[in-house]
């Protein structure tokens, strides 16, 4: 568990030099540096923190689940479902400088799923009946193992909740979520090109009244 408090002060340089229109990334990397940050902590910074132009742009985007019906729904998979696991599980996650809520896992390519997986697919389900899209597509990136199951597993779900839509393991999730009335992702890229952004897993973790920390 990372202690937030211990970051402010990395927090603080970071926010400055992203408001003065240094790159993420090299912005990142000085002051972690500086700092001497280990990996987890670099991570926190590189998802959570933002200029105050673009957390205003991201946060302008958020839809609530209410603006999610009768539209077509573009669900990031493996962001959105990561997240709800690691709220299952009690692990870290943060409201970001954005609004968003962001885990800390570091998962990436190497996603295995676990004891919270069915949990947390059938919350994703759950959610997105009671939202009553007009069609969703939940997309998995198909280069992460045994992708083609979960997506399948998806289906099943979909199909049980009379949900018009699909799940499938493709190439360039960020490129297929284009287009969407409505996206479910916490993912800078996806964020900056869509147009109303539903942050589903905030609304398990209103719903299980789970204690959000704060960059």
């Amino acid at each position: 568990m990372i202690r937030i408090s211990k970051l402010r002060e990395p927090v603080r340089d970071l926010r400055y030099l992203l408001d003065q229109g240094y790159p993420m990334e090299s912005a990142v990397n000085f002051v972690s540096n500086h700092y001497r940050l280990p990996l987890d902590e670099r991570h926190l910074l590189a998802r959570c923190v933002f200029s105050k132009r673009e957390a205003a742009n991201n946060h302008r985007k958020a839809v609530p689940a209410a603006a999610v019906k009768g539209r077509r729904l573009g669900v990031d998979g493996y962001n959105v479902l990561i997240t709800l696991e690691s709220i299952i599980s009690g692990k870290q996650v943060i409201r970001c400088d954005d609004g968003y809520i962001r885990d800390l896992r570091a998962i990436f390519g190497k996603y295995r799923a676990g004891p919270a997986t069915s949990r947390a697919i059938c919350e994703l389900v759950r959610m997105m009946a009671r939202a009553r899209p007009k069609e969703v597509l939940v997309f998995f990136d198909k280069q992460v193992s045994r992708s083609g199951e979960l997506a399948a597993e998806v289906r099943r779900q979909l199909d049980r909740a009379k949900l018009k839509g699909n799940a499938i393991a493709v190439g360039g999730v960020d490129m297929k979520l284009r287009g969407f009335e409505v996206v479910a992702s916490s993912d800078r890229a996806v964020i900056n090109r869509a147009t109303g952004v539903w942050d589903m897993p905030a609304e398990l973790a209103k719903r299980d009244k789970v204690t959000l920390q704060r960059v």
